[in-house]
């Protein structure tokens, strides 16, 4: 009976039907709490979320699917954003930045985590392109800590050390910490990262993950999941550009911990999360008519 229920569960999931479909534009909403915004640029990701009156993006999507990110900030109202977080210099992660960097939106603050191959010096891409916008990058490491406000702030849990083998394994992995919840966000690392987190003993459970690596079965350990034990998982991916994503595996995994699973290729525009009082609720996001 579990294993129907579990599989009927992700048949669900991947059509996209888990959760009601209703346009969040237009009308009034209540914007208190915290809201994140997975923005479907197909295989990549670009994350923005608001709460306090303050914006922050984690990452950029393709250079490609700037207009996309574009119209979402602008449908947002998002003239000035408080921070910029690269999680690591791959084109699916940071392709949007430089013309981010170069659009009327005002960036106050650019950061990247500290452990890369690349190094942090002129090399690195992210390095390049804050120079030619006339901007500087912070670099992280584990434990530093990026005040939102009184109660709210980003905390840096890896990478912890350099992953000489896989750059996706030096991915800044952050908890956006509140009143209201927490957020887990992952970039792309793998199991190799996570399994560090695991051993470090920084992970705990988190109303939201942003899903590892696309979905990809190589990340979304089981002992990961049961750490985290998230409400909501979402997933940014598309299957056409990544055939093996979702995989079917991470999607039991996470049933199998009672997560409700998000998908961003299941929406026209992104997937809408807001979090208030520890209770998160999700909608797809459709352009307005």
């Amino acid at each position: 009976m579990l294993a129907k229920f579990l599989t009927l569960f992700l048949v669900l999931t991947v059509l996209g039907l888990s959760f009601p479909f209703r346009p969040a534009y237009g009308g009034e909403e209540d914007r208190s709490g915290i809201r994140m915004i997975c923005l479907n640029v197909g295989k990549g990701d670009a994350i923005l979320l608001s709460l306090d009156g303050r914006n922050y993006l984690v990452d950029t999507g393709y250079k490609r699917t700037w207009k996309s990110l574009k119209a979402l900030l602008g449908r947002e109202n998002v003239r000035r954003l408080d921070g910029v977080f690269i999680t690591h210099p791959h084109k699916d992660h940071m392709g949007g930045l430089e013309k981010l960097l170069e659009s009327e939106v005002r960036v106050d603050a650019l950061y990247a985590p500290a452990l890369s191959q690349m190094g942090n010096g002129s090399g690195h891409p992210v390095v390049a392109m804050a120079a030619q916008a006339g901007k500087h990058v912070r670099f992280l490491d584990a434990g530093d800590v990026i005040s939102v406000c009184a109660e709210a702030y980003f905390e840096v849990l890896g990478p912890l050390t350099l992953n000489t083998q896989n750059e996706n394994n030096n991915s800044l992995v952050m908890r956006l910490v509140s009143p209201d919840g927490s957020v887990l966000l992952t970039g792309d690392m793998k199991a190799e990262e996570e399994a560090s987190l695991l051993l470090a003993g920084v992970l705990s459970p988190a109303e939201v993950l942003k899903v590892p690596f696309h979905g990809k079965s190589s990340a979304s350990s089981a002992a990961f999941l049961r750490a985290v034990r998230p409400r909501v998982s979402v997933i940014s991916t598309s299957t056409k550009e990544e055939k093996d994503t979702p995989g079917k595996d991470v999607l039991y995994r996470l049933a199998s911990v009672g997560s409700q699973i998000c998908v961003t290729q299941s929406a026209r525009t992104g997937i809408l999360i807001t979090l208030k009082n520890k209770k998160p609720s999700v909608r797809l996001l459709t352009d307005p008519d």
